[in-house]
């Protein structure tokens, strides 16, 4: 498979994650079935969004490699979306009187996850920032990992790192994504120097995902009570998902050699440029009954999306 392929269907790639992550959201909604505790480890969803982002951080940083000029874009594409939405969230709970000023400011600079500050909105707005804050150094360290001996170094010391943090949930949530986000810049930077993945690389990265499946499967029956602060329930999915990558742009390739095809891959990508949006609003709606999640979850996200428009137009003006 050609990189340029994975490059490609990089928001098909999101599409299928948004989806796994509803479907982890609302995984106490289905009926008892195998889909259900499958849907049980789809908060996986989470980590192809870090390999993507690793991905695309990686050229958009190494386009100019100015530090500041690539947080400038980041911004004018997170905060339109992120400060109406967290605006609104802000005033429910001021409405509710649960709010206080520490976590008002934390909630509003994306900061919440690193201070423990309850009520506090989702932990990846933090994990997000932190991997832009570090991307001019990942990736120039990425681009000097030209043989597999240093990629597998670099990995094993952000893996260290993130060991620091056992024994803190709150923390560890998002320090062990770090690894899988600095493997999607590894994928980015190995596309300078080749093509394409040779066969060998291709069955081993599809075989990494069963065992890697296997991992989050067994793992809470022998270690029930560390899976959450030692990050087992999150280590394994470095096996998973770039070959799950792999398996979603083989797919998609597939489907654009029909015309009925492109179409789904069309529709396809326009749902992975939402991702974020979507992402923010679905936690409203997974709290309501299973019929009404997706047309809430439409609704919600279509009010963003206009807002976050104006917010853009206006900031333009």
């Amino acid at each position: 498979m050609r990189f340029q392929t994975l490059s490609k269907y990089r928001k098909n790639m999101m599409a299928a994650a948004i989806v796994m992550i509803l479907l982890y959201h609302t995984k106490g909604a289905w009926p008892e079935m195998a889909l259900k505790k499958a849907a049980a480890y789809f908060y996986g969803g989470v980590d192809v969004f870090f390999f993507c982002s690793g991905v695309g951080c990686f050229f958009s940083y190494l386009g100019d490699r100015d530090p500041a000029a690539f947080l400038k874009r980041r911004a004018a594409r997170v905060l339109p979306v992120y400060l109406p939405f967290i605006l609104v969230w802000l005033a429910l709970h001021v409405i509710d009187g649960s709010i206080t000023l520490p976590s008002a400011l934390a909630n509003l600079f994306g900061v919440h996850g690193f201070t423990g500050i309850k009520p506090a909105f989702n932990w990846y707005v933090s994990g997000m920032w932190l991997s832009y804050l570090l991307t001019p150094w990942l990736a120039p360290l990425a681009m000097r990992c030209d043989t597999r001996a240093k990629a597998a170094v670099a990995l094993l010391v952000l893996l260290l790192l993130s060991a620091a943090f056992w024994g803190d949930t709150e923390l560890v949530i998002i320090m062990t994504r770090l690894p899988v986000f600095f493997l999607g810049m590894l994928f980015a930077a190995e596309s300078r120097r080749r093509e394409a993945l040779t066969k060998t690389e291709l069955a081993l990265l599809i075989c990494a995902v069963p065992v890697g499946a296997a991992l989050l499967w067994e793992t809470p029956r022998f270690a029930a009570d560390v899976v959450w602060d030692y990050g087992l329930a999150w280590y394994p999915l470095l096996l998973i998902a770039p070959g799950l990558c792999v398996l979603i742009a083989a797919a998609s390739e597939g489907l654009s050699r029909f015309k009925a095809g492109q179409a789904v891959n069309r529709a396809v990508a326009f749902l992975g440029g939402l991702t974020f949006e979507i992402y923010l609003v679905h936690f409203w709606a997974v709290e309501k009954p299973l019929p009404w999640v997706l047309p809430l979850t439409a609704v919600y996200t279509a009010a963003l999306h206009g807002a976050s428009l104006m917010a853009r137009r206006a900031i333009r003006q």
